[in-house]
């Protein structure tokens, strides 16, 4: 048995080993740690892997399941109201930029059949990264996310027609063009077709089925076998796989079902994603790379700040404002994965073959190495373009919130409108009192001044808009912000110049609580320990316990500043997401011959932020104070940030 195949498998992955967790600690792009694997390990390079080696089907599978995971989040009727991004937006990114490539290509005395078929490549971008880059950074759903997956959602059809028209172009068959179009629309409107009545008819009955077997692996199997049977119908059809994968996703976004079958999929949808862009870091030719690096580098810059440029302008055409729209032109401006199949099918046909052919695919693939850098960098790079454009504009929209609000004062100013700032509003409004809320998510705001709540948007953070506000004229502030490090931030700005205005802040626990009480709040309430407060007061109640004695110990445990709710014991998922700075629980049991034996518990040489919570002796807890001296097998509980309790456990034992 030949086990060529095997073994340049199991060097790509114990590579890819290695470049991601060297990527991951640095804090740089996945994609480019394979990217870098390919290319380190490619013909060119180190030779490791042969020129016959082909992953490309284990690759395409994998962009298969980035489809499907990415349609989950795109059902059918969000698909509906995204015409205007798929088809306008999409529609004329691709004419626009394969025109305007194609007139460059025609102007440097390229033949126009060559240029037609390198600029119809060019003109298309990666789906693979963009998608996968979304997804990570957590902006699918961000507006820039969506004009992004609306216009890959018609470049994916757009390339299928280029495949269709490229023999046409070459010389063959060009009297066919047109049939051969309307063919492969009329299979891509049947498969679409099929796959409604499937989602509407057949799959929920599947699963479930599936669902009252109660079968993981079962379940597993046929997320699999839907994801891949819709590729391969599409395959069948002579369109993308691609394209029968995101179908398939829509089909179930729907459903009760999709964010299991998200997360059974998610394992094959990385590994085999990996491996795709493996393949493109094989296809880098470093001998074409060092004969022509100057061309190379400036066909790279030249691609990406014209397809940049276009998409921007396109952008700001259809309505979006400049930042949504120079964050699209950012994650939108590389090369694609369908240029490889396009300049190999030109190259089979007699066009762009040869260096030529390698200059074109060099460039795509740089572009494609700096693409996820671009997209993971583009708010800082909008922030750098428009900061002093902003100053102006940021001052008509401080003076149009500061007229808007001048007859509102002894008001509460909410900043951040997410759902405890609107939960607070909304008390507020019943009882008649007066509010006013600044939010920087432009979705918050758009909903609520709809409903005519005097909500504005603004970054709570700049004195400018908290004076906008009314900042001058209230009675507190309320500061619903998720992140704590703004929320401090917000303090201290309100801190320089109002210092006896109350500012309550609502955090998640009491990680930052003494920092911010340095910072001058009034008072923090910790959601999630205030949540666990109710839940202990009706598990008291419903045991038969005096509620005003219920009352009384849930007071006293505010009193004492939440001391018998600090830090828990650390699961797996807490080890592994390095909680370093959250406070934990930890036991550890004096050995006989300690140290510490005999010591007051006051006494017991703990690190740093560490405390001791409690001494458990006999089956009993004991508070520190009810315990004189430190015995054998006593089992002290400490807590505090992890780091500083395992050198606090060795200083015990």
């Amino acid at each position: 048995m030949d086990f060529t195949f095997f073994n340049q498998l199991m060097m790509i992955l114990g590579l890819s080993v290695c470049a991601i967790s060297l990527f991951h600690r640095f804090n740089l792009p996945e994609s480019l740690g394979y990217l870098s694997v390919g290319i380190v390990l490619g013909p060119t390079a180190t030779g490791l892997i042969h020129e016959d080696f082909d992953i490309s089907l284990l690759a395409e599978i994998g962009v298969v399941f980035l489809l499907f995971t990415l349609g989950l989040e795109f059902s059918i009727s969000r698909m509906k109201s995204m015409k205007q991004e798929v088809f306008g937006l999409g529609g004329l990114q691709v004419l626009l930029c394969a025109s305007g490539i194609f007139g460059i290509l025609t102007l440097l005395g390229v033949p126009v059949r060559e240029s037609l078929i390198i600029a119809a490549a060019l003109a298309l971008s990666s789906t693979a990264i963009v998608s996968k880059e979304l997804t990570q950074s957590n902006e699918i759903r961000a507006r820039q996310g969506q004009l992004s997956i609306g216009v890959l959602l018609f470049q994916d059809i757009a390339a299928v027609l280029f495949l269709i028209m490229v023999p046409a172009i070459a010389g063959t068959g060009g009297k066919a063009i047109l049939p051969a179009i309307s063919i492969a629309l009329a299979k891509g409107a049947l498969f679409v077709a099929m796959m409604l009545a499937a989602g509407k008819w057949l799959l929920p009955v599947i699963f479930n089925e599936i669902a009252r077997a109660r079968s993981d692996e079962l379940f597993v199997l046929v997320a699999l076998m839907i994801a891949l049977m819709a590729a391969w119908l599409t395959h069948m059809l002579g369109l993308s796989m691609a394209l029968g994968g995101f179908i398939a996703g829509m089909m179930l976004g729907d459903s009760n079902y999709k964010h299991q079958v998200e997360a059974d999929i998610r394992p094959f949808r990385d590994i085999l994603l990996g491996l795709f862009f493996v393949s493109v870091g094989l296809m880098l030719d470093l001998n074409i790379l060092r004969e022509h690096w100057p061309v190379i580098l400036a066909a790279t810059a030249t691609l990406l700040v014209f397809k940049l440029s276009v998409i921007a302008v396109l952008a700001r055409t259809f309505g979006e404002d400049r930042r949504t729209a120079l964050k699209t032109g950012l994650i939108l401006c590389q090369g694609g994965e369908f240029c490889f199949a396009l300049i190999a099918l030109a190259t089979q046909y007699g066009q762009t073959g040869g260096e030529k052919a390698s200059l074109v695919l060099s460039a795509t693939i740089l572009s494609m190495l700096v693409a996820p850098l671009l997209i993971r960098s583009s708010s800082k790079i909008v922030g750098l373009c428009f900061r002093e454009a902003d100053t102006t504009v940021d001052s008509e929209h401080s003076v149009d919130i500061k007229e808007r609000t001048a007859h509102i004062s002894g008001h509460t100013l909410i900043c951040g409108y997410g759902r405890v700032g609107q939960t607070i509003s909304r008390f507020l409004a019943r009882e008649n009192l007066l509010y006013v809320a600044l939010d920087d998510d432009a979705l918050h705001v758009h909903e609520a001044g709809l409903a005519g709540e005097p909500v504005f948007y603004g970054d709570c953070r700049r004195l400018e808009l908290l004076e906008a506000g009314g900042l001058d004229r209230a009675r507190q502030v309320i500061i619903c912000i998720d992140n704590t490090e703004n929320a401090l931030s917000v303090v201290k700005t309100i801190r320089s110049e109002y210092r006896n205005l109350p500012i309550l802040v609502r955090t998640r626990d009491l990680t930052q609580c003494d920092e911010l009480k340095q910072a001058g709040v009034t008072a923090v309430v910790p959601e999630v320990l205030e949540s666990s407060l109710l839940i202990v007061k009706q598990v008291l109640l419903m045991l038969g316990m005096d509620r005003d004695v219920v009352r009384h110990k849930i007071h006293q445990a505010r009193e004492q500043q939440y001391d018998i709710l600090s830090g828990y014991y650390p699961g797996i998922t807490d080890i592994q997401g390095e909680t370093e700075d959250v406070p934990v629980r930890h036991a550890v049991t004096l050995c006989k011959g300690s140290p510490c034996e005999g010591l007051r518990p006051a006494e017991l040489p703990v690190e740093g932020d560490v405390s001791v919570m409690g001494i458990k002796r006999g089956g009993i807890t004991y508070e520190p104070g009810q315990v004189t001296r430190m015995s054998a097998d006593d089992i002290v509980i400490l807590t505090g940030p992890m780091a500083s309790l395992k050198q606090s456990e060795k200083n015990l034992i």
